[in-house]
């Protein structure tokens, strides 16, 4: 059995009392440490994010260490609900029915001042009919609701009545052959067109805040 040199590393014969190459006396090893039989711990994974500490000074410039703070590592997030943008024709006539109303209202304050495609078409079918009384207001307000059940559904079928630009790009659309087709029974050109555009863009955006907004209590 050999013994090793507390100093120099040197290896010496057991019983000896000094070291041969450096002659410092053999000190025998300490015993091994006794084995323990605990568990080890579980290893958090977390435990990198709870050794971040804040310091409130840097501690070049005499700042105190020992006053760090951890570090709140959730603060940096805010939750947020995730909006629901799923909808189908049940919605899309929920939302188009109020919206073709409200539209229905202010093309009926355009309709008092006016004479557009469809004031032409109820006086060709009633020649007597007052081209800005009560008859054309009510046939106005008939024209936009069927048209939000329309837009409405159409958009509710092709999932864009959440989505308040592709909503109102596609009721302008749809208004607009709506207007066309206006145009073309009373043929007198397709401002008509470009009316039924603008009223179903209304109509649809009008749509869209309605089921955001009211309906899925959006902000």
């Amino acid at each position: 059995m050999y013994v090793a040199c507390a100093n120099c590393g040197n290896l010496n014969k057991e019983g000896e009392a000094t070291c041969y190459s450096c002659g410092q006396e053999l000190v025998a090893a300490p015993p091994p440490p006794p084995v323990s039989n605990e568990p080890l711990p579980e290893e958090n994974p977390w435990q990198a994010n709870l050794d971040i500490r804040v310091q409130p000074l840097s501690p070049a410039k005499g700042g105190d260490p020992s006053k760090g703070r951890f570090k709140d590592l959730a603060s940096r997030y805010e939750a947020r609900a995730v909006p629901k943008t799923q909808a189908n024709a049940g919605h899309g006539l929920r939302a188009g029915i109020p919206a073709g109303l409200l539209t229905g209202a202010i093309m009926c304050g355009f309709r008092k001042s006016q004479v557009d495609d469809l004031t032409r078409m109820a006086i060709r079918k009633y020649p007597k009919m007052d081209k800005h009384g009560s008859q054309i207001m009510g046939y106005t307000v008939c024209y936009d609701l069927i048209l939000g059940l329309l837009i409405g559904v159409a958009l509710g079928l092709t999932n864009l009545l959440c989505f308040p630009f592709e909503a109102s790009r596609t009721g302008a659309i749809l208004g607009a052959l709506a207007g066309g087709v206006l145009s073309f029974m009373v043929g007198k050109g397709y401002s008509g067109a470009l009316i039924g555009a603008v009223e179903g863009l209304l109509l649809a955006w009008l749509a869209c805040m309605i089921e955001t907004k009211l309906f899925r209590g959006g902000k």
